[in-house]
Order: C-alpha cells, then sequence, then structure tokens
C-alpha cells in the first residue's frame, strides 16, 4: 500500500481489483449509511448497532472527521464503489491520548478481499503520524473471521465482556476487547 500525499492509500484486493481507501467526504454520506443498514440487518450479527440507530445524512456529515489530530473516516473503494468504512475519534482525557477506539465496516460484496486490511492499514499510518500507541477494538466473540484479521495484524485478545451487547429482540452477545500496541514496548 502506497501513501499519496492527498492522503490516499492504494491496494490491490485478493481477486486483483483496483482498491483506494481516502478521508470519508461528505458525498459518502449515503453510502455508508446504506451498507451499515444492510450489515445491521445479517445473521450472525457483526455490528452493535440496530438499523433504529442509524444516523441521517445530516448527522452523519456532522460527526464525520478529516485526517486530524482528533480523528479520521476513511473510507474504501473497490473500483470506484463503495466497499467499507473505517472511523476512529481519539478521546479528549489527557490520559487517554496515547489510545483510540475505532470501527470497522465492510460491504457484504467487498468481505475476504483486503479491504477490512487496507482500512486498518491506513488507519495505522494515521496513529502514528498523530503519536497514537493503542489501537482498540470490540469485536463480537462469534465473529471469528474479524477475529482472524486483527490477529493476523497483531492484534491479541485483552479480555473478554459477557453479555456485553443486548439487542432489542433479546439476544446477548460477548463482545471481546482486542488490541494492538504501536509503541514498541512489550
Amino acid at each position: 500500500m502506497s501513501l499519496l500525499r492527498r492522503r490516499t492509500f492504494d491496494f490491490r484486493t485478493k481477486d486483483g481489483r483496483r482498491g483506494l481507501v481516502r478521508v470519508a467526504h461528505p458525498r459518502d454520506a449515503r453510502a455508508a449509511i446504506d451498507s451499515v443498514n444492510i450489515t445491521a440487518r445479517e445473521r450472525p450479527r457483526t455490528l452493535t448497532v440496530v438499523p433504529e440507530e442509524l444516523w441521517d445524512v445530516r448527522a452523519w456529515r456532522r460527526y464525520r472527521l478529516d485526517w486530524g489530530p482528533t480523528g479520521v473516516w476513511l473510507v474504501a473503494e473497490v473500483d470506484g464503489v463503495y466497499a467499507g468504512m473505517l472511523d476512529v475519534r481519539r478521546s479528549l482525557r489527557a490520559g487517554e491520548r496515547h489510545r483510540i477506539e475505532f470501527g470497522i465496516t465492510v460491504a457484504t460484496a467487498f468481505r475476504g478481499l483486503g479491504v477490512g486490511r487496507a482500512l486498518m492499514e491506513a488507519m495505522e499510518v494515521w496513529a502514528e503520524e498523530v503519536g497514537v500507541t493503542k489501537l482498540t477494538l470490540y469485536v463480537f466473540a462469534s465473529n471469528e473471521r474479524a477475529q482472524a484479521l486483527y490477529r493476523s495484524m497483531g492484534y491479541e485478545v485483552e479480555g473478554r465482556l459477557r453479555r456485553h451487547v443486548r439487542f432489542p429482540d433479546g439476544e446477548e452477545i460477548d463482545n471481546l476487547v482486542m488490541a494492538k500496541d504501536l509503541s514498541g514496548r512489550p
């Protein structure tokens, strides 16, 4: 993956298509919301969000962050088609400025092609640039595919939160806390 001056990252999917990770633009709102809406309805569940909680376009645009010290929202495209998003917002608390939590969603048609990895690699460039040394995420204990990706990128399980998510239909799911240390310390 190459970093270009305008904060774009080129990659190739596993099936050879051209991919691009870039900072999310306001015009990405509808595609991102639609993709999350589809993913939120999938079973088994991979997202905490339920369709009733989805932002509208105006809210999405208001909370979107450009590449900067407080966070970034990234979008992946494959052959010019929206393929996924990663969002990260840094804590304002002094004792937590070294770490972030992020969320990632890859559109169903683009899973298993390297889109998630490309988004996370671009996010790591941002993290190193702004001085973040610990990357943290939550992943459903049942989402083995995502866990395999995170492990392959150096993330380790730091804990299990039992029945951490309860959906309106009563389903409860454990979350794993996974993290990666960028500080170079063991």
